[in-house]
C-alpha cells in the first residue's frame, strides 16, 4: 500500500490534480487533494457506475462537456487491484465559483502518460501481462479504426488463434471482440464530445461499418444510446 501512497502523492506533486485509489468494490482506499466541491461533484457523480462498465484500460470521462476523470485500473498488483481516479478537473474556464482544477483538453492524455509512467514505475505494472497480450491491446489501440480480426491480430503475434483467444480472455478478462468494440466506443464519446458529426460519421471514424450496430454496442457499454449521449453533454451540471 505504501507504493500506491507514493503513486498518488507523486502524481499530485506533479499537476495538483486530486486523485484516489477505490479497492474493486469501490471502497476509497487513499486519497489526495480533495476540497468540498471536488468531493461534492465525486459523490454526486456516476462515474462508480461507469467504471463497471469500462475496467481494463485507461479511460476518460466525461460528464457535462468539461468535467473529467482518467481511471486507470490496477490489475493483478500484489498488494491491492482497484483503480486510481485522477479528476475532477475542468477543461474549460467555466464555472470559476467551483473550486475544481483547469487543464486544457489537450492536456488529457499528456495527463494519463504520466500517471502510466509514475504506476510502472512505482507498481512494476508493466510484468502483470504476458508480452503476447501486452503488444495486441498496442496493436489494437493503433489499429482500431481499421476492420481487424483476431487473425490478424494471432498473424503478427505469430499465435495460435485458439491459444491467443484463451491467454487474452484470462488475463484481461475480455474477449478480443468486447475490448476492441470498448476501445472503440471510448474513442467516440470524445468525438461526440467535440466534434459535430452524425452518428454514421463518428461510427465510420473509430471502425465501425454499421450504424445499428455501432448503437447497440454504444448503448451495452454505457445505458444510453449515442444520440442520448450526446444530448446528456448540453445539460448543465447543478451541486
Amino acid at each position: 500500500m505504501d507504493k500506491l501512497k507514493e503513486v498518488l502523492n507523486d502524481f499530485y506533486c506533479c499537476l495538483s490534480i486530486p486523485i484516489h485509489f477505490v479497492n474493486k468494490d469501490f471502497k476509497v482506499i487513499i486519497e489526495k487533494g480533495y476540497n468540498m466541491d471536488s468531493h461534492r461533484f465525486l459523490k454526486h457523480s456516476t462515474i462508480y457506475d461507469d467504471i463497471k462498465k469500462n475496467s481494463l484500460s485507461i479511460i476518460n470521462l466525461t460528464y457535462f462537456k468539461n468535467i473529467h476523470f482518467i481511471v486507470m485500473p490496477i490489475l493483478n498488483f500484489n498488494l491491492c487491484s482497484g483503480y486510481i481516479i485522477i479528476g475532477p478537473f475542468r477543461s474549460e474556464n467555466i464555472c470559476s465559483e467551483l473550486n475544481i482544477p483547469f487543464k486544457p483538453f489537450y492536456c488529457i492524455d499528456y495527463i494519463s502518460t504520466i500517471l502510466k509512467n509514475i504506476s510502472d514505475k512505482k507498481l512494476n505494472i508493466e510484468g502483470t501481462l504476458s508480452q503476447h497480450t501486452k503488444k495486441s491491446i498496442d496493436y489494437i489501440h493503433n489499429n482500431y479504426t481499421l476492420d481487424i480480426k483476431i487473425d490478424d491480430i494471432c498473424s503478427y503475434l505469430n499465435l495460435n488463434k485458439s491459444y491467443f483467444c484463451s491467454i487474452f480472455k484470462k488475463e484481461t478478462g475480455y474477449t478480443f471482440t468486447n475490448f476492441l468494440n470498448k476501445i472503440r466506443i471510448e474513442r467516440s464519446k470524445e468525438i461526440l464530445l467535440n466534434e459535430d458529426l452524425s452518428i454514421l460519421d463518428v461510427a465510420l471514424s473509430v471502425g465501425f461499418n454499421n450504424h445499428n450496430y455501432f448503437t447497440t454496442t454504444f448503448k451495452k457499454f454505457n445505458n444510453k444510446t449515442p444520440l442520448e449521449y450526446k444530448n446528456s453533454l448540453r445539460s448543465g451540471y447543478y451541486l
